[in-house]
């Protein structure tokens, strides 16, 4: 089951809620599937059309229904209606309290709520049916983080770090949660960590509202705007310098840039991270666009060494920074 938090728009910290769900018991072959499609259809944000087919959906043994109350109090919150959503994830609960994500929905209701001691009872209801899951260790540390219990909250949210592998979106979701408890050294730091992992995660960082309470602290504009990237050795690396500064959306190179990767084919991701003295390009090959250590700009390519050959990286290459000559001569 893909995680789902109930009210998201107004609950910012459950970024955090939900995760995989204990697996519901055997049920007849063709309730299964039908339950699964409304499900995925929620996941796909069409909670107005699960909805109608919860409707005429006819649950044929408690587990079922359960289950079925379950998902359409998900869709009855995805549409805004709370109350009845609150009766039928009630009911799920009273009728099968093995349902994990019902407990992380109440949860996460509860949080709403503002009632956080009842939250963490939920959660813990749900870290009893899957003592493994990860994700109840950040759940109970934001809750924890959310009450000021910042030395309580600590051991869970390493203990979800050390569970998830280092990975780039765990140190950003610890970061997001320090960030809105206002610990603002703590949220710089797990997003350093973040960054560092996966650099593309700062551009995220840039326009993430939950980081809004740090615009003005100098360690979060620091690390937004100091690109650290460190070429791995061996990598294929090429650059250029062109009369034409650069001078961010303002100027000509960066447009030049961009129409030349378009004209060339070249595959890139259009989230551009573009700050006042850099930007950076993702795609097959990684573009840096500066500012130039004299007068005018530099573009710098580079790429892993086992993503081209020494031939192709040159023709590659030398393709794209010809036609941004030919781009900029137009300007």
């Amino acid at each position: 089951m893909e995680a789902r938090s109930i009210a998201r728009a107004a609950l910012t910290a459950l970024l955090l809620l939900g995760a995989a769900g204990l697996p519901s018991p055997a049920l007849a072959s063709d309730v299964v599937p039908a339950l699964d499609r409304i499900e995925a259809m929620l996941d796909a944000g069409q909670a107005q059309e699960a909805l109608a087919l919860l409707e005429r959906f006819e649950a044929n043994d408690r587990a079922t229904t359960a289950r079925k109350l379950l998902l359409r109090s998900t869709a009855l919150f995805m549409l805004g209606r709370i109350e009845p959503g609150k009766r039928d994830l009630e009911e799920a609960l009273s009728k099968d309290p093995r349902l994990r994500q019902a407990w992380l929905n109440r949860a996460a209701l509860d949080i709403s709520e503002g009632r956080l001691d009842r939250a963490l009872e939920a959660l813990e209801k749900a870290r009893a049916l899957d003592p493994q899951a990860p994700d109840t260790e950040l759940n109970i540390g934001a809750v924890l983080l959310m009450q000021g219990k910042t030395a309580d909250a600590e051991p869970y949210l390493k203990r979800y770090l050390a569970a998830t592998g280092d990975s780039a979106e765990a140190w950003y979701l610890v970061a997001t949660n320090y960030a809105l408890a206002g610990q603002a050294a703590s949220a710089v730091e797990h997003l350093g960590r973040a960054v560092a992992i996966d650099e593309r995660i700062r551009l995220r960082a840039r326009t993430d509202a939950n980081f809004s309470q740090l615009a003005d602290d100098a360690g979060f504009q620091r690390l937004l705007t100091v690109e650290s990237y460190r070429i791995p050795a061996g990598s294929h690396a090429t650059f250029r310098t062109y009369e034409a500064p650069y001078l961010a959306g303002e100027g000509k190179l960066l447009p030049a840039v961009l129409d030349a990767l378009q004209l060339s084919a070249e595959p890139f991701d259009r989230q551009i991270e573009v700050t006042p003295d850099w930007a950076l390009i993702w795609g097959e090959i990684r573009i840096k666009v500066r500012k130039d250590d004299r007068e005018g700009g530099r573009v710098e390519l580079t790429a892993p060494r086992e993503r081209f050959t020494d031939a192709e990286w040159r023709a590659r290459a030398a393709k794209l920074l010809t036609e941004i000559a030919v781009q900029l001569a137009k300007r």
